[in-house]
């Protein structure tokens, strides 16, 4: 029984996940595994957001993070456009983030509106838009692509992903005058794609 445990320990959250659903039961122990790499991290996130939010209770907190911990655990699917660990932080913090409005529309101390949510606000995106973003990006890829030659796809790209000038001309070998014609004419392109 221990040489599997050790065994499982060695695998990644998407396997264990994997022999989680391909189990006919429940498998507590690839669970009791996820539950203990995460743990710390919901208490971590319950401990700052009770700093933040003092009429919420750490310990409903880390409840209701946990509760979102085996939310993740039991509906995350592989190949949707995040990762687990992803998935999980969106979960928890939704849960902590009914917990903390419960918590204020109970407090005869605080009133609802005194309160910022603005500091438990997460700008993550949910994980359905998260699968919608990766549609439509692998759809704009597509359709770049047939306007765009490989160079100015791959200037574009780099470009999109806050690369200099010169760390795109070294990495594709040209020059940063070549750099910059190329993201011109790809700009160019795409306004004229685009009507404008």
């Amino acid at each position: 029984m221990q040489s599997m445990n050790n065994k499982l320990l060695k695998l990644s959250d998407e396997q264990l996940l994997k022999n989680i659903k391909n189990a006919d039961k429940i498998s507590s122990a690839e669970a009791s595994i996820l539950v203990e790499r995460y743990m710390n991290s919901v208490r971590l996130k319950a401990l700052s957001t009770a700093k933040r939010c003092p009429s919420a209770d750490f310990d409903d907190l880390y409840s209701d993070g946990l509760m979102g911990l085996l939310k993740a655990i039991r509906y995350y699917e592989d190949g949707k456009g995040a990762t687990f660990a992803t998935f999980t932080s969106l979960c928890v913090t939704n849960s902590m983030k009914t917990c903390v409005t419960k918590s204020v529309k109970a407090s005869p101390l605080s009133k609802e509106e005194d309160f910022d949510f603005g500091t438990l606000q997460d700008n993550s995106a949910s994980a359905e838009d998260i699968i919608i973003d990766k549609e439509q990006n692998g759809e704009l890829h597509e359709r770049l692509s047939k306007i765009l030659t490989n160079r100015e796809m791959s200037v574009l790209s780099m470009y999109l992903r806050h690369y200099s000038y010169q760390q795109i001309a070294e990495e594709l070998g040209i020059n940063e005058k070549s750099v910059d014609n190329a993201l011109q004419r790809a700009k160019s392109k795409i306004k004229h794609s685009l009507g404008k």
